[in-house]
């Protein structure tokens, strides 16, 4: 098996272990500084070399059947992409906003999106997105 295949399957298992774990994680969120060390993946870079839109793709496929969460997919999705995009060294930012048009309704509108060099990747917002939170992750060089 080459480098290349082993370090994909690798980052497949760790991501698919990440997302079927990651309610147990977030059960007691309670703002944006929990999630965020959630989301937070430390020095390591062991994913160096994987491109974003692969990174993206891939979050959208492992949290695709989630177990519980399921009225949170773009957090989760979120999450997800944030973590493994530090991970393989992509600077990146992750999105929290609310839809102006759901304001003073009954039911708040959230969206979580990430991006990278200042281009969604993952959820990209609708234009009556009001962001409030935005968190850049801390990628140096390798």
């Amino acid at each position: 098996m080459t480098a290349d295949l082993l370090l994909r399957a690798k980052f497949r298992a760790e991501m698919w272990f990440w997302a079927k774990t990651l309610p147990l994680r977030c059960r007691k969120s309670r703002d944006f500084s929990d999630i965020m060390r959630i989301a937070d993946a430390g020095a390591s870079r062991r994913y160096a070399g994987l491109l974003s839109t692969y990174i993206a793709k891939r979050a959208k496929r492992a949290a695709r059947r989630p177990w519980v969460m399921r009225d949170r997919r773009c957090l989760r999705e979120g999450i997800l992409a944030y973590r493994f995009l530090t991970l393989a060294g992509i600077p990146a930012t992750i999105h929290f906003g609310v839809d102006r048009t759901s304001i003073g309704k009954a039911k708040l509108s959230a969206h979580c999106w990430v991006s990278a060099a200042d281009m969604p990747i993952l959820n990209p917002p609708e234009p009556t997105m009001v962001t409030l939170f935005t968190e850049q992750n801390r990628v140096g060089p390798a």
